[in-house]
């Protein structure tokens, strides 16, 4: 045995490791189980959904300014854009925040 196999066996000895050789079988039951998805959901988001974009970052920029100017979070400031973009295509307007 040469000095590296040596120490690589050592090494795999100490840490509970098994050596890189040994391979064990993929674990069947586990790949039946169905995956669980965290349910917990915040309190102020029941009976909302999320819409997003991605965007230019000077998008961001512009809106941290005007939440700056005006003091609205920036989901009010989004429901009133929204809300402007709907009036100028004469549909329903959302009264909720």
């Amino acid at each position: 045995m040469s000095k590296v196999s040596a120490l690589q066996a050592s090494l795999e000895k100490t840490s509970g490791k098994l050596p890189a050789s040994v391979q064990l079988p993929a674990p069947a039951a586990s790949a039946a189980l169905p995956q669980v998805r965290n349910s917990y959901k915040a309190p102020s988001r029941e009976g909302k959904i999320h819409i997003g974009a991605y965007l230019h970052p000077d998008f961001k920029r512009s809106l941290r300014l005007v939440q700056a100017q005006t003091g609205e979070d920036v989901q009010t400031l989004i429901v009133r854009a929204l809300n402007n973009l709907f009036s100028a295509h004469n549909v329903p307007v959302v009264d909720q925040v």
